[in-house]
């Protein structure tokens, strides 16, 4: 089989040149992130390098492997770089900055080296470069976006192909077999095989932004920015979830309102960036409570939902008292100095079967009403006549 390197090199241009363009369309909308222009830089060296390497019969061979020598060490610096930023948010370490300017200062003196010699030094500088990348990418990247995963295999497998590139050359400048040319090609082959792998994790790269990109959107549309609770639309999504299912496995459905008690004054007295701890506390306080079924939700300024699959209403007023006190122990730094202490009131109901998710939180509703008008701080049950007086209000 016959290997044709020089259609392999302007693939390997074309591919990059995609990249990058991609990567320049993608950074004028929604994704322009410094780790994506840190590789559509990477991608544009690439391409560089390489059509260096398909003009090398026009150009003074010196300055065809100087120059695409250099510009894919730099790609591979610029795409370790923008993996670091996108997993551990951080650049590259020191070493590797020094690293690429040795490796980048020792290319001139290879120029006149023997073909074996420069493919060995050339490629251990190469897979060196790219070491962290693919490490970090193993260790991190394959619990995140799971199009990382392929950008991880495919960075092993260019290493891989480095790897086998230094060996290669070790054992041809050992053997020097003849004719030279035909070893020669495979070895070019393999130097292919690490780009193209490189490429396609180029390609997995964008593919991971976009779902990281898309699963951050899911998240600001369903989770409240300050608290970390879920918002009013998905709480009452969940909540109608939560009562279908309990309706269809026979499973009682509780849901318990919470109310902080004067907190506008808190907001009056010591600011709203002390409100907003307070709610970022009391919200805490919640979570730190709940089962992996259960959900917080905030319904709006200082008000919170509790839907609580499985649960009766004795299990509800516990868990909603056990909030409560947690909360009433809660002592914050206020403004100059003063601590702020805060409680909540709560109402607390469990779904009939024909409860729908308005019913049941009006319910909730008129029972935490009567728990501020006998005083505050404190859980109430919704009755039957609180239930009824309910249903009248909904229907009406």
């Amino acid at each position: 089989m016959t290997l044709d390197v020089p259609t392999l090199v302007l693939l390997l241009v074309l591919g990059f040149g995609l990249l990058t363009l991609q990567l320049r369309l993608a950074g004028r909308g929604a994704l322009n992130r410094g780790e994506l222009r840190s590789l559509a830089w990477s991608g544009l060296a690439f391409c560089v390098g390489f059509a260096c390497f398909a003009l090398r019969p026009g150009l003074p061979a010196w300055l065809a492997l100087l120059g695409g020598h250099w510009l894919l060490m730099l790609g591979l610096a610029g795409f370790a770089s923008a993996l670091f930023r996108h997993l551990l948010n951080r650049g590259l370490p020191a070493w590797h900055h020094g690293l690429l300017l040795v490796a980048a200062l020792a290319v001139p003196g290879l120029l006149e080296a023997s073909e074996p010699v420069r493919a060995a030094a050339v490629s251990a500088a190469m897979a060196a470069l790219l070491l962290p990348a693919t490490v970090v990418a193993l260790r991190r990247g394959w619990r995140g976006e799971l199009s990382f995963r392929i950008v991880a295999l495919m960075l092993l497998l260019a290493s891989l192909a480095l790897w086998a590139r230094v060996g290669f050359a070790l054992w041809w400048l050992r053997v020097q077999p003849q004719p030279a040319g035909p070893w020669q090609a495979w070895s070019e082959t393999l130097l292919m095989l690490a780009f193209m792998a490189v490429l396609a994790a180029g390609f997995g790269f964008v593919l991971a932004s976009f779902e990281r990109m898309a699963s951050q959107m899911r998240q600001l549309a369903s989770v409240d920015g300050l608290t970390g609770a879920m918002n009013h639309n998905t709480t009452v999504s969940l909540l109608a979830h939560a009562l279908e299912r309990g309706r269809r496995e026979g499973q009682p459905v509780g849901f318990a309102m919470l109310d902080l008690d004067h907190f506008k004054r808190v907001n009056d007295e010591h600011g709203h960036v002390v409100g907003d701890q307070v709610l970022r506390a009391v919200a805490a306080c919640a979570r730190a409570r709940l089962r992996g079924s259960d959900v917080l939700g905030r319904l709006g300024g200082e008000e919170f939902g509790l839907v609580l699959p499985a649960t009766g209403i004795a299990g509800a007023r516990h868990l909603a008292d056990q909030v409560r006190r947690a909360v009433e122990a809660l002592e914050l730094p206020g403004d100059a100095g003063r601590t702020v202490r805060i409680t909540l009131s709560a109402g607390v109901a469990e779904a009939a079967r024909s409860d729908t998710p308005e019913t049941l939180m009006h319910l909730a509703d008129k029972a935490l009403y009567q728990a501020k008008q006998q005083g505050r701080n404190r859980v109430v049950v919704a009755d039957d006549w609180m239930r009824n007086s309910s249903l009248q209000s909904v229907v009406s």
